[in-house]
């Protein structure tokens, strides 16, 4: 399935943050997901792939970074493809992600191709982050068996 539409923009610095947010539950309260849970923001879900991310104010203690997640709640291995989309007040700027996720797999980081700080010159901090052409289709398998990334 194609998304042509800019996908999950989000208006980011609009909610303060507050460490408190980021803590385990106190007890009474519900603990029905792990409390890390909150710290990521959902963008979007599609075909069973789930992206979220996470804003971090000056990553790199100068510039504004983002991190996604992406994990594949299907029972088949599945490939993605899309870009994201940075802005900032007078810039913007674009990326293109593309992977494979095995069954119920998360990737995320750094590690995983999954962190950017889009804006190194000037003092541009990151206003919105979008997605534009999501495609998540199953993975086919290869001759050996083995799911392709074709």
């Amino acid at each position: 399935m194609r998304v042509s539409l800019l996908v999950g923009i989000v208006v980011l610095g609009l909610v303060p943050w507050s460490p408190a947010a980021s803590q385990a539950p106190e007890p009474g309260q519900d603990s029905s997901h792990a409390w890390h849970e909150d710290a990521w923001t959902r963008i979007v879900e599609q075909e069973g792939m789930r992206i979220s991310y996470i804003y971090y104010p000056e990553a790199d203690n100068e510039h504004d970074g983002v991190v996604l997640r992406l994990i594949n709640d299907n029972d088949v291995p599945i490939q993605y493809a899309f870009t994201l989309v940075f802005r900032a007040p007078e810039a913007d700027t674009s990326v293109v992600v593309r992977g494979r996720l095995a069954p119920g797999e998360m990737k995320t980081g750094d590690d995983a191709g999954l962190f950017w700080v889009p804006f190194r010159d000037g003092d541009r901090s990151v206003g919105e982050i979008g997605l534009r052409g999501l495609d998540v289709w199953t993975a086919r398998a290869s001759r050996s068996g083995q799911p392709s990334l074709t």
